[in-house]
């Protein structure tokens, strides 16, 4: 175990960085800062420190890192664009390396099952890629890379977003709440992962007090298929189904095409890429989260009944 009271920055203000700034506060044993180049409301509700970035830099990110105090940083920050994604977290990584305090880095991944399909989904894969080499490279600074499968948020997640902070993903998500209707890919049973994200934002707060991490970390709510998933949501009134034959042609298109995309998507989620590997994550939950609940579907259903966010 680490000391006892610590200092976290965390690096983007989106939803994730959400999750953790509330989580954070109510675990009430480390601290919580935030960095971006915005500076949301959100965070000034919460009276969490916001230090608003004009751009992310190693020599503002090591002042920021070294006058707080900082023992962790942990990332948020996403983009499907190789370049920025690997300059962003590069600098991430540098900063922490040059810090006399921070020496523990968290990266956005926040994926699925990293061992066994590193390539998916694909987009993902190509933007960073070349981070993780560099990364596992390195030994000056201790690493995780967390991941939890799909995010559970989207079972619940009306047209209007109220009831998470993760916003909607209908060019990936494959059931649609509003028009009742789900795209299933394969037969739909194959395995699938879900977490909710303010349970993957406790685990990541839990993570903070010990320091012998694992390069990656998984977690899960529920490990299932998506057939069974959807009969915990309700009887559809249509599905939409497709075929391997269906996916493997549009996995053919441009990279820019919108339908490539959600191959890409349904290619990581219908061929076991968003299920985390059982064993391990059991074996790391006992070790990290004893004391962190992961909520399954039927759970979180219930939840979105009486939480106003999830």
């Amino acid at each position: 175990m680490a000391e006892n009271k610590q200092v976290v920055v965390v690096a983007g203000s989106g939803n994730i960085a959400q999750y953790l700034a509330e989580e954070f506060i109510q675990d009430k044993t480390h601290d919580v800062i935030i960095i971006s180049r915005s500076d949301p409301e959100f965070f000034r509700s919460l009276d969490v420190p916001l230090h608003k970035l004009e751009e992310y830099s190693k020599e503002v990110v090591v002042s920021i890192l070294d006058r707080v105090n900082a023992t962790v940083l942990v990332s948020t920050l996403h983009t499907d664009n190789p370049t920025a994604f690997t300059s962003l977290h590069e600098t991430l990584l540098e900063a922490c390396k040059v810090s006399k305090s921070c020496k523990r880095f968290i990266p956005s991944e926040f994926l699925g099952n990293l061992r066994d399909f590193p390539t998916l989904p694909r987009g993902i894969q190509r933007a960073r890629q070349a981070f993780r080499k560099t990364l596992a490279a390195q030994s000056d600074v201790k690493w995780t890379l967390v991941n939890q499968g799909w995010l559970a948020d989207y079972f619940v997640q009306v047209p209007d977003g109220s009831k998470s902070y993760v916003r909607p993903f209908p060019e990936g998500w494959p059931i649609d709440l509003q028009e009742k209707t789900v795209r299933v890919v394969g037969t739909g049973d194959e395995p699938v992962g879900w977490t909710a994200a303010r349970d993957v934002s406790k685990a990541i707060v839990k993570l903070v007090s010990f320091v012998d991490w694992d390069d990656h970390t998984y977690v899960f709510g529920e490990l299932g298929t998506w057939n069974h998933a959807i009969e915990k949501v309700e009887r559809f009134w249509g599905r939409t189904y497709v075929t391997k034959e269906d996916l493997e042609k549009d996995l053919t298109q441009g990279v820019e095409d919108a339908r490539w995309y959600t191959a890409t998507i349904d290619e990581w989620s219908g061929f076991g890429g968003t299920a985390v590997p059982r064993e391990e994550a059991l074996r790391q939950r006992e070790k990290y989260f004893k004391d962190v609940h992961f909520r399954t579907i039927e759970e979180l259903l219930l939840d979105s009944r009486t939480m106003q966010i999830i």
